[in-house]
C-alpha cells in the first residue's frame, strides 16, 4: 500500500464501522482488517470493475468474508447504522462535496470524515466549514513526487478559515513544518503566476485580482509564521 493510503489508515480509530467510498482495489479496508480493526468494514464503488478488483485483493489476503462489497453511487446505499467513519479518497474535492451533500445523515457528530481530495481542496474545506464541520486534523504526505492533503473532520462547532487556509489547510493543524513550507511555496508560486496573468490580460475576470492578492498575502503570512 502506498504512503498516501498508509497515512489515511493512520487516521482511522477502531470503532463501530467504516466505509471506503470509491475503494478502487480495496487496499485500505484490507489493510485495516489485517491490522485487527474490529468494526464493520465496507468497500464501495460506483463501478463493478473496481469492486471486483477489491474483492480479488481481499480474497488474496484471505479476508473476503471480513469486508462487505457495495456497488453504489457514493454513500447512497451506505448502511449508516453500522458505521462511524467515512473515508473518501482519490477524488476531486467538488465530487466529494456532491457525495456528502446527498448524505445529509452524515451531518451528525456520530460520524468522522477522512477525506483526501486530489484537486479543489479549497472547495471541500469551504463546504465542510459552511456545513458545521471542524477540521480536527490535517496532514500533508509526499507520495510518488506529489504532495497530498488529508483532512480529518467531525460535525461539531465549526471553525473559521481564511481564504489562504482554504487552499493550504488550517494553520493550527500544521505538523510537518518542512513539508508545509514546501506546500506553501508551491501555492505561492501558483497564485503569483495567476496574478501575473491577470495583470497582463486585456479582459481579466472581474474581482479575481483582488481574490488572488488576498490569498497570496495570506499564504505569505502563514509561511512567515513557521519557525
Amino acid at each position: 500500500m502506498n504512503k498516501r493510503l498508509e497515512a489515511i489508515a493512520e487516521f482511522v480509530r477502531d470503532g463501530r464501522g467504516l466505509i471506503d467510498v470509491g475503494t478502487d482495489h480495496g487496499y485500505l479496508p484490507v489493510r485495516l482488517a489485517q491490522r485487527a480493526y474490529t468494526g464493520f468494514l465496507c468497500a464501495s464503488d460506483i463501478n463493478p470493475g473496481p469492486l471486483d478488483a477489491a474483492r480479488r485483493t481481499a480474497r488474496e489476503a484471505l479476508l473476503e468474508d471480513r469486508i462487505r462489497f457495495l456497488l453504489c453511487d457514493g454513500l447512497d446505499d451506505c448502511p449508516k447504522e453500522r458505521i462511524d467513519t467515512i473515508v473518501i479518497a482519490g477524488m476531486g474535492g467538488d465530487l466529494i462535496c456532491r457525495i456528502l451533500d446527498r448524505a445529509e445523515w452524515c451531518l451528525d457528530g456520530a460520524y468522522s470524515l477522512i477525506l483526501q481530495p486530489m484537486t479543489k481542496a479549497e472547495v471541500l474545506r469551504y463546504w465542510l466549514v459552511n456545513n458545521g464541520f471542524r477540521l480536527e486534523e490535517e496532514r500533508l504526505v509526499r507520495d510518488g513526487g506529489r504532495i497530498y492533503q488529508i483532512v480529518f473532520a467531525r460535525f461539531s462547532a465549526n471553525m473559521p478559515l481564511s481564504d489562504a487556509e482554504l487552499f493550504a489547510g488550517a494553520f493550527e493543524n500544521i505538523r510537518d513544518e518542512a513539508l508545509c513550507r514546501e506546500w506553501l511555496d508551491a501555492l505561492i508560486r501558483r497564485f503569483e503566476k495567476e496574478l501575473q496573468g491577470l495583470l497582463s490580460s486585456a479582459h481579466p475576470e472581474e474581482g479575481r485580482e483582488a481574490i488572488c492578492r488576498g490569498v497570496l498575502a495570506g499564504l505569505i503570512e502563514m509561511k512567515g509564521k513557521l519557525t
